[in-house]
């Protein structure tokens, strides 16, 4: 019997909200197919797909990046410049997209951004978020976010 199998578009949850995984690998054990996964493999391949993300960020999602980068809620609300309140409220939408100005998630996207130190295509990212914000608010829930492993 064969050990591994792929399977295309598996939806995982391993970290707090859906994520597409193009291509997941699964190995059969005991009886049981199980899913093959590096999560700290995926959870920089996240952070960094965030920022590119064509639909509005969700609460689970900016929960993921808070802890991702070792903030505690008042530690991330005075790097934005905001109140802990705010992040509260973004964090208590789970897995729907959270509520907050497009612009304001421009200035998250891009905070995201400078912390992975990727400021050399900054201009670039910067200019294709001005353009795509519009679409942040156009949807009304987020689709999940979709990353090839």
């Amino acid at each position: 019997m064969k050990k591994t199998k792929f399977k295309n578009n598996y939806l995982y949850n391993g970290l707090g909200f859906p994520i597409l995984l193009e291509k997941a690998e699964f190995h059969f054990v005991e009886g049981k197919w199980l899913l093959k996964v590096d999560v700290e493999k995926i959870a920089d391949l996240v952070i960094k797909a965030l920022p590119l993300k064509n639909s509005g960020l969700t609460g689970a999602e900016i929960h993921f990046a808070r802890t991702y980068f070792e903030y505690s809620k008042r530690e991330f609300a005075k790097q934005l410049n905001i109140s802990h309140t705010a992040v509260n409220k973004w964090e208590d939408s789970g897995n729907e997209k959270a509520k907050m100005d497009s612009s304001l998630e421009i200035f998250l996207r891009s905070f995201i951004k400078l912390k992975l130190n990727q400021e050399k295509d900054f201009a670039v990212f910067y200019k294709h978020l001005i353009d795509e914000a519009k679409h942040f608010s156009d949807l009304s829930k987020s689709p999940p976010l979709s990353i090839a492993v």
